[in-house]
């Protein structure tokens, strides 16, 4: 990015904090179905104020945002977030660059061109000044991370929502992701319908997989026990009891449930278009009825393409045969061979992906020694 120097980035804040009349308020934030975080976004009006519906990376140097009301785009520009940082006006970087504005559908769809190109993996923010149609200016700040132009072909290959804690055993919470071809894992998210306000704070690193590669997320971290994560192409790094040499580990620094046990709806998404890669939807008998009470996930992956209902358009999830409590028992998908033989010949894409009740079985854990 150009060097931008201090009195400049000095003078768009002013800009900026002029527009800003009236006192700071959270944006709105929904899309259908999907929950969209609101770290960061804030605007400066009253109730009436346009709205976010939607947000979307187009790639590497544009970025999509939709408004449920008419907007005129003014002055924007694109800053990097450190780590750990929030979106606002106080971290506009000194290298912050200018991004120019395209309206689109009668002024409620804003495309933003940056002046150069975002890298997959990093953090930034879009900070922006519109106008609503009675000429009062907003302003807004809102994250959104690098476009990867390399997403591999994923799906979900196993499922442990149980753990223990005892003196001599750590087991926690997996997902297990199969690469059926070569890619980036940057800007890719896991989601729990049952448990979203808390997975949804897990930021999948960008790293390098391989076709064949599978990825556990252990989505559990224990006081006094060491964890390494496995971004490089040491997949022996982390030396847990549980990790293993052919598995790329990743880690969520999470001490909270965040996987149904007995029943949940997973799914893989892409961040920056939030399309759903992958699914699996499961219950027992008896938590049929609260898996009822995740039907807008449901339907959203059935729309989607992404699980198969039954024949009278039902959900039709995997009914556990055994008890899932147990960090001891897990749920495997039992066709991923096929389907990475498939990838690999160039006969698979991941819209074709869709999973269904028979494409998944109950099984031992990793956390099993004697598991085959």
């Amino acid at each position: 990015m150009k060097k931008r120097s201090n009195e400049k980035i000095g003078f768009i804040r002013y800009c900026l904090f002029c527009a800003a009349t009236v006192t700071i308020a959270m944006f709105c934030i929904s899309h259908s179905g999907c929950q969209i975080t609101s770290e960061g976004i804030k605007v400066l009006d009253a109730a009436e104020s346009p709205e976010i519906t939607s947000v979307r990376t187009i790639d590497e140097k544009s970025l999509e945002v939709q408004f449920n009301k008419a907007v005129k785009a003014k002055t924007a520009i694109v800053s990097k977030l450190e780590a750990g940082e929030r979106a606002s006006l106080d971290q506009i970087s000194n290298d912050a660059m200018d991004a120019s504005a395209s309206i689109f559908d009668n002024g409620k769809t804003v495309v933003y061109e940056f002046a150069h190109e975002t890298k997959v993996g990093e953090r930034y923010q879009l900070f922006g000044e519109i106008a609503d149609s009675r000429g009062n200016s907003l302003t807004f700040a809102l994250p959104f991370d690098g476009y990867n132009s390399r997403v591999p072909i994923l799906i979900i290959e196993e499922v442990q929502g149980a753990y223990s804690n005892t003196k001599n055993a750590h087991k926690c919470e997996y997902i297990i992701l199969t690469a059926l071809t070569d890619g980036n894992l940057g800007g890719l998210e896991l989601h729990s319908a049952q448990y979203s306000s808390i997975l949804s704070n897990y930021q999948i690193p960008p790293c390098e997989v391989k076709a064949g590669e599978k990825i556990m997320f252990h989505l559990r971290t224990f006081e006094g026990v060491d964890f390494a994560n496995e971004t490089d192409e040491n997949l022996a790094k982390d030396k847990g009891e549980w990790s293993k040499s052919q598995v790329r580990d990743l880690f969520f620094e999470n001490s909270k449930k965040c996987v149904g046990t007995n029943y949940d709806i997973i799914l893989l998404r892409n961040k920056s278009n939030m399309k759903i890669m992958d699914a699996l939807l499961y219950t027992t008998e008896a938590k049929k009825e609260k898996f009822s009470q995740l039907s807008k996930s449901a339907e959203l992956a059935i729309k989607e393409g992404k699980w198969n209902s039954d024949s009278q358009g039902n959900y039709a999830p995997y009914t556990l045969k055994g008890d899932f409590s147990y960090s001891t028992r897990c749920l495997r998908r039992n066709n991923s061979d096929v389907l990475l033989k498939l990838a690999k010949e160039g006969k698979l894409s991941q819209d074709e992906i869709c999973g269904a009740e028979s494409d998944w079985f109950e099984d031992k854990t990793l956390y099993n020694k004697d598991r085959k």
